[in-house]
């Protein structure tokens, strides 16, 4: 459009040129506004569209800054916040910018959020705004939203205090998947301690603490509601409260092979010296402890152990081993241990005794805590962990892997890869 006023302009002053009535003098005083005009006008719109394409490139570029609070399951006001935050920063950059009117919203785009960033500029044109009347107008709209999706796989249900807790120079390694605590994170720093959080995402409701955690963590993201409160479990009730039943462990310590068939174990159960216990495949409720001691081995493959209230596993014998796959198929298909009853039943996981625990562990109302010395569940194609808290401390660490085809156990709902709470590790504008 400008080349053509400039070639108008031009052929214009030509024609006069060659002239060669006497009026040419006057025409030429008539035409000189007329050229003004024209190339006044040229300038002006060449500013106009250079500041349009700038305010543009600010509108997308603050749309791709705000979606990953999406990705992290933030409150839509903590994307908006974002956006204009962004945006007021540039334009204060901007010398001679234009009046710009901003507006930030959250839309529903392809099935997920996106944020929406409309800026509309004002710019007084030449003549007092008379060409175009009342000056120019022009917009710069720009939509993005989360890419790649975030597997969820640790998650601290509880919303007060410290939900996920790593002390010492212990460490959780999550380095494909997402990492949130609906109240706060932190890790201990020197000279404390040197512990440490790695994930593909980590975020917290309320604040991150620490300086030991990869990435940078998000803070102020949304709560994720327990995928599991709903879970129900069979009452243990009928197993004897007296006698034999709540005193006298069954005890295997001779170094042979015994195999569990699933269903309520209600006596207390004491494994040691170099005895290995094979849990069939099924559901196993403990109402009483089960107690690893010595070399004592605990195995099981489509298994799902539930621990009652004052059942709380103790896998702390010196070189006792854990190595278990979680459930296949039936109403806890993918969860591998759990427990949910009152009185904060715990569950502990001694670092390297737990070769493997592929599946959810679900702790509704207590703690998980990894503590003692190597790597717990490193061998898991993967691991879920959901609990009230999560605690990690001394010089253990846990291997959270992620490789959710490389097992036939399936991923419930709202976990890993099926959950809706984490977010997108990248963005692209979609408009």
């Amino acid at each position: 459009m400008i080349p053509g006023l400039r070639r108008r302009a031009l052929d214009l002053v030509q024609r006069l040129l060659r002239e060669t009535r006497g009026s040419i003098a006057l025409k030429f005083a008539l035409a000189v506004p007329a050229v003004a005009m024209l190339s006044v006008g040229a300038i002006d719109l060449a500013a106009v569209t250079t500041a349009q394409s700038r305010l543009q490139a600010i509108a997308d570029a603050a749309a791709l800054a705000a979606a990953p609070t999406l990705g992290l399951a933030a409150d839509e006001a903590v994307a908006r916040g974002r956006a204009e935050a962004f945006v007021e920063a540039q334009l204060s950059q901007w010398v001679d910018a234009p009046t710009v009117e901003a507006a930030y919203e959250v839309i529903e785009q392809d099935e997920q959020r996106a944020i929406q960033v409309r800026l509309e500029g004002h710019r007084i044109s030449f003549f007092a705004n008379m060409l175009p009347p009342g000056g120019w107008r022009f917009e710069a709209l720009a939509t993005a939203v989360s890419v790649g999706k975030t597997p969820l796989c640790v998650l601290g249900t509880g919303t007060t205090g410290l939900m996920i807790d790593v002390l010492g120079s212990s460490r959780i390694m999550a380095p494909d998947c997402g990492i949130h605590s609906n109240a706060k994170i932190k890790v201990q720093d020197p000279p404390q301690g040197t512990a440490q959080i790695e994930g593909r995402k980590i975020q917290s409701r309320l604040t991150a603490i620490g300086g030991g955690m990869t990435p940078t963590p998000g803070q102020g993201a949304a709560e994720i509601v327990d995928p599991f409160a709903s879970m129900s479990f069979p009452s243990l009730d009928g197993c004897p409260f007296t006698g034999n039943g709540q005193i006298n462990p069954m005890k295997f310590e001779d170094g042979g092979t015994y195999y569990f068939e699933p269903g309520i174990h209600c006596r207390p159960i004491q494994i040691g010296y170099n005895t290995r216990v094979i849990l069939k495949p099924g559901d196993h409720f403990f109402r009483k402890n089960l107690v690893l001691q010595g070399r004592a081995r605990l195995e099981g493959e489509d298994v799902f152990l539930f621990f009652n209230h004052g059942s709380d596993p103790d896998f702390n014998g010196q070189f006792a081993r854990v190595n278990l796959v979680g459930r296949k198929s039936g109403p806890y298909a993918g969860m591998v241990m759990a427990t949910v009853g009152g009185g904060s039943p715990n569950i502990i996981l001694p670092g390297e005794k737990v070769e493997r625990l592929l599946g959810v562990v679900y702790v509704r109302n207590g703690f998980l805590q990894v503590t003692g010395n190597g790597v717990a569940a490193e061998d898991s194609a993967w691991t879920v962990i959901v609990a009230k808290q999560v605690i990690s401390n001394g010089t253990a660490r846990i291997r959270i892997n992620a490789d959710y085809d490389g097992s036939d156990v399936p991923v419930p709902n709202g976990v890993g890869p099926n959950a809706g709470g984490m977010g997108a590790s990248g963005t692209r504008l979609v408009n």
